[in-house]
This record gives C-alpha cells, sequence and structure tokens, in this order.
C-alpha cells in the first residue's frame, strides 16, 4: 500500500520524466554545462589558441629577419671600413730617400684582387719607419675566394685568412680611376697601377632569411671610394 509521501517521491516530472527527488539533487543539470556547450567553448578557446600562436611566429620571424639584416649590414660596415682605411695608406712612407725610394703602391690591381705595400715601421714590431716596406705586415694582400663565397685579406708571403664571409659572386668589386677620371680596365699592369688616383669598392654580404618560405635572401650593400692621397714617386 502506498502513502501520500512515497507517491509524490515516485512522481515524475512532466517536464524532465525524472523523479522530482532526482530532479532537485541534480547539480548537473542546474549549474553545469551540457556536452554541447563544453564542446563550443574548447572550439574557441582552440581558435584563439591558434591566432595567439601565430601572432607569435609572426613576430618571432620580423624579429628574427630584423636581426639578420642588422648583422649583414654590420658586417658590411666593418669589413668597408677597415678595407678603406688599410687601402687608402698604400704607398704611404713616412721617411723620404734611401734604397726604396719610390716604391710601387699597388702590387696587383685586379676585379676582385689588390695588393699594396706602405712603410709604418722598420723590419721589426718595435723600430722605426725605414722607408722601405720590408716589414711583412707592411704588405698587404686581399682576395675573393668564389668557392667559399668569402673575402680573405693575406700579410707578406703568409695565407691568406678568412676576412669577412657571406658575400655571392659579385659581392666584391674593385674598379680602379686616373686622377682625369678615366676608369682603367683590371688587371693593371705596373704603368697602370702608378697611374691610379681613385678605387671604388663595393661589398655586398648576403645570407638566408630565416623565414624558410621566403625564397630571396637578405642582402647588404655598402661602396666607397678611396682617394690614394700618396704619390706614387
Amino acid at each position: 500500500m502506498q502513502t501520500a509521501g512515497s507517491h509524490s517521491i515516485l512522481c515524475r516530472s512532466r517536464k524532465s520524466g525524472l523523479p522530482a527527488v532526482l530532479q532537485r539533487r541534480s547539480p548537473w543539470r542546474q549549474a553545469g554545462w551540457t556536452l554541447l556547450e563544453a564542446l563550443v567553448a574548447m572550439s574557441i578557446a582552440s581558435l584563439f589558441m591558434l591566432a595567439l600562436y601565430g601572432f607569435y611566429r609572426f613576430n618571432l620571424q620580423t624579429l628574427s629577419a630584423e636581426t639578420a639584416r642588422l648583422n649583414v649590414r654590420e658586417s658590411s660596415r666593418l669589413a668597408i671600413d677597415f678595407l678603406v682605411r688599410e687601402l687608402r695608406m698604400a704607398g704611404a712612407r713616412p721617411v723620404r730617400g734611401g734604397v726604396c725610394e719610390g716604391f710601387e703602391r699597388l702590387l696587383m690591381a685586379e676585379a676582385q684582387a689588390v695588393a699594396f705595400q706602405y712603410d709604418f715601421r722598420g723590419d721589426r714590431f718595435d723600430s722605426l719607419a725605414d722607408g722601405c716596406p720590408d716589414d711583412p705586415s707592411e704588405r698587404v694582400r686581399y682576395t675573393y675566394d668564389a668557392q667559399a663565397q668569402m673575402l680573405r685579406r693575406a700579410t707578406g708571403n703568409g695565407s691568406a685568412q678568412p676576412f669577412i664571409g657571406n658575400i655571392p659572386a659579385d659581392g666584391f668589386l674593385l674598379s680602379y680611376f686616373d686622377r682625369d677620371g678615366t676608369q682603367l680596365l683590371p688587371p693593371l699592369d705596373p704603368a697602370e697601377r702608378a697611374a691610379v688616383f681613385l678605387i671604388d669598392v663595393v661589398i655586398r654580404t648576403a645570407q638566408p632569411h630565416p623565414d624558410p618560405q621566403v625564397g630571396e635572401p637578405i642582402t647588404a650593400s655598402l661602396g666607397s671610394a678611396i682617394f690614394l692621397s700618396n704619390p706614387p714617386n
């Protein structure tokens, strides 16, 4: 025999079909999310994380590209500044007269190679200038290594050492002009080398873009005109 209380417990809700006591005690149905709501929330969160990652990746690639540009530009600037200062010394001789009077300024003048000499000390490290380029450090040679894509520097009869890398085939070019502005086509013979008044040098460096999807490399090109102030004799 059922009482009125048991009948009320077992009665079912007209809307849910569950016993009324279970309907009142179900926290999921009172405050939770349905499965569909959870899936929608997760989808929105995934889209947000994907957009955030894309923004981070874009900024990282932009920063890497700008860092690479600064590196190639700074490498070119340092290299050309050093070469210009040294090449401008070609033929310098603080001591006049003597057995070496009128020594050659340029020993070699080609489109991608130049060798020169100057006097700034004697034949020892701690000696004064003697008017002769007889110390190995007083004879300098710059040559382009096409296989390694590198500019090399050597002194005296020593082997050429790396000076700056990442230089493409046309990244190191030398042009020679006489006092009248006439271009002298390399390689120059001794008479043409003695007539050189200005040397135009261009250094261009390049390295791959940090973004593999960008095929164009990052480059920097700098040039300078070098006046040989020291007379040939």
